[in-house]
């Protein structure tokens, strides 16, 4: 027999014969020098050893009771997301024009009902479900009081969060929008009474904590880092050498917003957290570490928010897991090798997924994560609608798409471009962050022909903090492009500019070609600035200027703009465009699930309609690779671009687009 014991956080398990393969078997199991093994106590654990031992095992009594607490809160949890409608039993008093609205979508009401029964949640929901409301109304049924933290990107700052607390709940509860950084960098926190119904509402960055080490022998200051190395010494460039880091050195963590990380939240809500709660393995972000440094009450509650929470890499669902409950998703490496193989150089790449521990993986999200899609919940929003062709005809399985040749200026540039990358691929001279580069100018130039100038920068990266100097290549977008062709001929077909049958949407990643398609369809329509026929959103929008954007574009008076252009990274997100039936993409990007959450801007359950969607890929190009390497990226596909895998995503990128007429 082998008997089972709950020791703390682990299992021991003593046995009177050797227990073979289970450190290979079993993640996180090790030997003790007293011979026996201790295993992690987690349900996946207990599930893995009664698979290789079976009935062999014996349980404690308090394992065993605690092994039942958790089967029947996963149960219980799991019936309740599967629900159509939940009973909530304040909401209709604290907040009656919210629980009113809810009873038109019951499922926002379990969703509602989900949080409020939680102490951490994921909700995963379509985008364009009501996320904000569920969360919302979860956090008044659960009676949790406030301060509330909302931390949101710029985008949802005011025009989803602060109109959604305005228009829905009592006008007791106040939204507080904290600026920017880059606007007001002396600005410090002024609110001197946190009520039980302030919503604070922050952008990722207000987060942002660096930490620091100070060396106990010259008290110099240096930024933690990999290396694990202090930068300094006796500061002559010929005799450098640094002091060693020992149990003397102090570590100092740093706030941009010292004051945001006095206060005991009621409740923590992470909008967008597949991007702000990324944490795998090394140092966290800065962001990260900031979430992870955010005071809680005991009886405080953490949300994380996200329409696509896998961001096309299963397994950095771990950050967000691991900011919900560190305690049971403490390691990376011991959870990722649950549900994924291992391997690589190093032996400690992920792999593929095993397909044998689906449903291990879906069972040990039951009691954190509500997911939902618009097809289980929405019954009366119709499907999108795609159109063009497929790439091959014979495949109904191949990318959909509006397959444009080209010519002239375009296609000479193109051709001369991939034969210059493909010739740097083969001799190796190409790395991966070179080649990146490459594959974003071939992209660039399947949309529009343009120069690529240089110019000498000096600006310090936002993303990894380095000062960046020197001369840098620069793509400028202008006509011919086949893809413009494309669009004002359909505008046209669609009556456009006096008698358009509806608005369009104009979606891509590059925020340069975006503003050169926009000047050539105001040209070309001969239409003033003073009545502008379009109007945008991109990086380059102010944030005051977002909610005013968006809303005269949803009007249907007359004079309004009829065509938005929009970058995915600045407005993909966050927004709700109920005016639009049509969406045209002009490039899509290496990640999937930007285009979906783009694609849900206008597909939205508050205004169900038929939304047709157009993507324009060029012909023999690199549109058609990029198409098929985007379907091929489904929930179990893993991180193509890490180092020198960069190089072969490009590669694989250039290799499926030839072939195709």
């Amino acid at each position: 027999m082998i008997n089972l014991k709950k020791k703390g956080r682990r299992i021991e398990i003593r046995a009177n014969e050797p227990l073979k393969g289970m450190r290979t078997t079993i993640p996180g199991a090790y030997e003790t020098v007293g011979g026996y093994w201790t295993v992690p106590c987690t349900i996946e654990t207990l599930q893995l050893l009664r698979t290789k031992f079976g009935n062999r095992l014996v349980l404690h009594d308090e394992l065993t009771r605690w092994a039942q607490a958790i089967m029947e809160s996963r149960e219980s949890m799991s019936k309740l997301a599967a629900s159509s409608d939940a009973k909530l039993e304040h909401l209709s008093r604290v907040a009656p024009k919210l629980a009113r609205a809810m009873r038109k979508r019951t499922y926002q009401r379990v969703g509602a009902r989900f949080i409020a029964d939680s102490s951490a949640s994921l909700v995963a929901d379509d985008p364009g479900l009501g996320k904000t409301l569920e969360a919302m109304g979860g956090l008044l049924e659960g009676q949790i009081p406030g301060p509330y933290l909302v931390v949101a990107p710029k985008t949802a700052a005011d025009t989803v969060w602060r109109r959604h607390i305005n228009e829905w709940l009592p006008a007791d509860h106040r939204a507080v929008i904290l600026p920017e950084l880059w606007q007001d960098r002396d600005y410090t926190i002024r609110i001197t009474r946190y009520t039980e119904k302030t919503w604070l509402i922050v952008h990722p960055d207000i987060l942002l904590v660096q930490s620091y080490w100070v060396c106990h022998i010259c008290g110099k200051w240096t930024v933690e880092n990999e290396k694990k190395k202090l930068e300094c010494g006796n500061g002559i460039r010929s005799k450098y050498v640094a002091h060693e880091r020992s149990r003397k050195t102090k570590k100092i963590l740093k706030p941009r917003y010292p004051k945001l990380f006095d206060i005991e939240w009621g409740a923590v809500i992470i909008d967008e957290s597949h991007e702000m709660l990324i944490k795998r393995k090394g140092l966290p972000t800065q962001r990260r570490r900031g979430a992870d440094m955010l005071k809680l009450r005991p009886s405080g509650t953490k949300i994380a928010m996200s329409g696509t929470p896998f961001e096309d890499s299963p397994h950095l669902l771990w950050g967000t897991l691991n900011w919900l409950d560190p305690k049971t998703y403490s390691a990376f490496y011991r959870w990722a090798e649950m549900f994924w193989t291992k391997g690589g150089y190093t032996g400690w790449e992920i792999g593929e997924f095993r397909e044998d521990r689906e449903q291990l993986l879906w069972d040990s999200l039951k009691s954190v994560c509500i997911r939902r899609t618009k097809a289980e919940v929405a019954k009366d929003l119709p499907p999108k609608l795609y159109v063009g062709t497929h790439l091959d005809p014979k495949d109904e399985n191949s990318p959909v798409g509006i397959w444009l040749p080209m010519e002239g200026k375009q296609l000479d540039a193109y051709q001369q471009m991939e034969e210059q990358s493909l010739a740097d691929l083969e001799s190796g001279r190409l790395e991966a962050i070179y080649a990146l580069e490459e594959l974003t100018r071939l992209k660039q130039m399947a949309c529009a022909y343009g120069d690529i100038e240089t110019r000498i920068v000096n600006y310090k990266d936002k993303i990894t903090g380095r000062q960046i100097r020197g001369p840098k290549h620069f793509y400028v977008p202008s006509l011919p492009s086949n893809k413009f062709n494309w669009i004002v001929n359909s505008l046209e077909e669609w009556g456009y500019p006096r008698r358009p049958i509806d608005k369009v949407v104009i979606v891509s990643f590059y925020t340069g070609i975006l503003n050169m398609m926009r000047r050539g369809i105001e040209t070309h329509f001969k239409r003033k600035e003073s009545n502008a026929l379009c109007t945008a959103i991109t990086g380059l929008t102010a944030s005051h200027d977002r909610r005013r954007i968006i809303d005269d574009f949803n009007r249907r008076d007359r004079g309004t703009p009829q065509i938005m252009m929009l970058n995915v990274r600045a407005g993909g997100t966050a927004i709700t465009i109920d005016s639009a039936d049509r969406m045209v993409f002009i490039s899509e990007t290496k990640k999937p699930s930007q285009q979906q959450q783009a694609e849900d801007r206008i597909h939205r359950v508050s205004n169900p309609r038929h939304c047709m969607y157009y993507y324009l890929r060029s012909k023999e190009t690199v549109d058609i690779g990029t198409s098929i390497v985007n379907q091929q990226s489904d929930r179990v596909s893993k991180r193509l671009l890490d180092g020198r895998r960069g190089v072969e995503y490009v590669r694989r990128v250039l290799d499926l687009s030839r072939g195709f007429d």
